[in-house]
Order: C-alpha cells, then structure tokens, then sequence
C-alpha cells in the first residue's frame, strides 16, 4: 500500500480520517455510507451535484446549479467546467484524508478534476461499468477515474478481477469488500408478521409468493421476469407473483412505466395471481414482503454482489438468479440457489415450476452465513480499515476488535 501523502493531515493522533464522498447526495447508498461512517466518529463530508435532504450527523454541500434529482450524463458534462472548479475548492479547504468515490459515472467523471490532496479510494457501481462496455468515452471516464485511485474497492470478486484486466488498476490497489446486509434487518427477522404482511399488500393468505426484488425495469428483465410467471401459472395454481416498482434507475423512467404498463395487463390477464406495488417501498417493507414470500427472483444481465439478494437469502427465501460471475460468488460462498443460464425464458419458468420453499435447515444455514460474515457492522469497520491502511492511521482497536477485509 502505498504511503501517505505529505499534503494530507496527520492522523497518527487517533483521531479517525476526515471522509469526503463524492456522489449524489440523494442516492441511497451514498447517504447509508455516509451516516454509518460519521457514527463511528468521522468527521464525513458529502459533495453531491444534485440537491438532497439533509443527512445527520454528515455535512452534506451541494454544488451551485445543482436543479435536478437525476441528471441526464449531458446535463453533468456540461456543468462539469463550473461543478468540477466549485469541488477543487471544496477538497482545498476541507483537506480531508479520504476522497471516497461511490462510482465512476458522473462522480467519476468529477473525480478527474478533484486535486490530489487525499488519499482517493473508488467504489465502482456496477451499472457504470456496463455502460461504459458500450461506450469508448464512459470506459475511458471509469479507466482514468480507477487508474487514479490509491484503492480501488469493488463489492463482487469477478469485479475486482474486471478492475485489473480490462482498466488495468494493479492488483494491489484493488480488495473486494461486500456491502453486507443492514443490522437492524438481522434482528427484526423473527419480528415480521407475514400475515399481516400479505393483508397489507393483497396477497392471498395461502399462496407460495414469488418476489421479484428488484426494480421494475428492462435492466432487471422485469419483461422475462412476466413471460415466465405467464408460462407457470396455469401448472402451479398456487404461485402468486409480487413485483415492485422501486425507483427507476437514471434517465430510465419512461422504460418503467412501460414495464409497469404491462405488468398490470398481464395481471389482468392472470386474476388474483399477480401484486403490482406500484409505489416505493421503504427497506423495511422489503424485508418484511421478503419474509413472507418462498421464492426471490433476480434475474439481471449483470451485477454485483447485491445487498437486495443477501437481504432475502437472510429472509429465508429460495434464491432463483441469473447464471452471473457474482452470483456464482454466492454460491461458492454457501448460499444455496437456482442459477438460471441464458436463453433466460424457459429456465426461469422451469425454475419456477420446480421451485419450493427452503426447509428450515437451509434457511438457518441462509441466516449463520449473513449473520457471521456478512452483516453491515462489519462491512463498515472493514472499510474502515481500509482507510486506516491506505491513510496511514494509526489507530488502537477496540477490544472487540475490526474485520479484516475480505
């Protein structure tokens, strides 16, 4: 790893690193990070490019401008000029020992004009990364803003090894780190009613659920996700489908609605055998519609390993995925599911044919395995860790002591 800058402050007091995260203040993740980080005693700046709600205990600063929830890639490269100088003064007079980058999209096309005061740690979402496989500029955007990075941390293994072979970020600047899965969710699990669940929600009281817990959009097939719940319905009577809207990712809402269009056409066609939520659910309803169902679905072209997918392992559900890189990871790792290879259509419906609830042997292996290795408190004393690394902090652990990271 490399040594600490001469131009960032000292930390050698104990005193934990000064964090500033670049990203967009209303993004989920970026606000999680934020507030779990500055509970553990950071002093934790927010730079964001698009307005957002306060965040307790983080200084969240917005860039002058800034007018739109979800800016178009145009919007952003032509405030790049007055964003990017607005964010060099910022870091100038912060002085802060992390500059954590949560993705190399627009935050990573920011990154590249922020000075080189402080030890820069880049977390690649995985959407990034996609587009920039089809797009020569994107890709050179995630190249420099990766190859920039003092660590470069991304949250699956086949991730990592993308990082290094195809960006070429050196093997020793790069560490997997999984986001793990909320602690509050761990100790609310055998608090859900699921009968109330299902009342609050129109379920039936007797039907084998099938969730579909991702977002409501062609990046998550919610299409084939419908085509193959179509082809199983009329073999088994008592499957009952939930998709959820959830919110539209960037520059993607008129594909949504076109996918919620047809979601409620073809629950039309299958009376009583389909629950469209078409609203935002908050973490907790998630969880809790998790608990009541047998079967979770998440079928992307891609992806991480996702928070969304450990969430409903830990709830007990039978996992149906995509044959993916990451969600082979899983596997591996232990947790049991039913990897679906391409063409997607007829596997999925034959997975949903066969698919039956988890006994409670597997379910309790589901719930050892994120409690002990995948739970959010230690993902962040992980990353934590890293930043002691990568900064130079020295810093006597509690008694409990830190994780490693993995």
């Amino acid at each position: 790893m490399t040594a600490p800058l001469s131009g960032a402050p000292a930390t050698a007091d104990g005193t934990p690193p000064l964090v500033l995260l670049l990203g967009a203040g209303n993004s989920i993740h970026v606000r999680r990070w934020a507030g779990a980080l500055a509970g553990r005693g950071h002093r934790v700046v927010v730079l964001s490019w698009v307005p957002a709600e306060p965040i307790p205990g983080v200084e969240l600063r917005v860039a002058g401008g800034a007018g739109r929830a979800r800016p178009t890639w145009r919007w952003a490269a032509c405030r790049l000029p007055a964003t990017g100088w607005w964010f060099r003064q910022q870091i100038h007079r912060i002085r802060p020992d992390v500059v954590h980058v949560h993705s190399v999209g627009t935050a990573g096309l920011l990154s590249l004009v922020a000075p080189q005061v402080a030890r820069r740690v880049v977390t690649p979402w995985g959407s990034d990364l996609r587009i920039a496989a089809r797009s020569r500029w994107r890709a050179w955007v995630a190249g420099a803003a990766l190859r920039r990075a003092d660590l470069v941390v991304p949250t699956s293994r086949s991730v990592t090894e993308e990082v290094t072979r195809r960006y070429r970020v050196p093997a020793d600047r790069a560490t997997t780190l999984s986001w793990g899965v909320d602690d509050d969710l761990i100790r609310a699990r055998d608090a859900v009613d699921r009968a109330a669940v299902r009342a609050a929600f129109g379920i039936p009281a007797d039907a084998t659920v099938v969730l579909s817990m991702r977002t409501a959009a062609p990046l998550y097939r919610t299409d084939e996700i419908l085509d193959a719940f179509r082809r199983a319905a009329p073999l088994r009577p008592d499957l009952h489908l939930v998709l959820l809207r959830g919110l539209a990712p960037a520059g993607a809402l008129a594909a949504q609605q076109r996918c919620l269009a047809r979601a409620h056409d073809v629950a039309r066609a299958l009376p009583g055998r389909i629950t469209v939520v078409d609203r935002a659910v908050s973490p907790t309803e998630m969880f809790a519609l998790m608990r009541t169902s047998a079967v979770a679905v998440s079928v992307p072209r891609w992806d991480q390993r996702s928070t969304t997918v450990l969430e409903a392992a830990l709830a007990g559900c039978r996992l149906v995925l995509a044959d993916l890189p990451a969600y082979r990871e899983l596997v591996s790792d232990g947790l049991l599911a039913d990897l679906v290879p391409e063409p997607l259509g007829p596997g999925l419906a034959e997975a949903l044919l066969r698919a039956r609830p988890l006994t409670e042997a597997d379910q309790q292996a589901h719930r050892h395995l994120i409690e002990t290795r995948e739970s959010w408190s230690h993902q962040v004393e992980a990353m934590r860790q890293l930043y002691r690394t990568v900064t130079g902090w020295q810093h006597v652990p509690d008694a409990a002591g830190s994780p490693a990271p993995r």
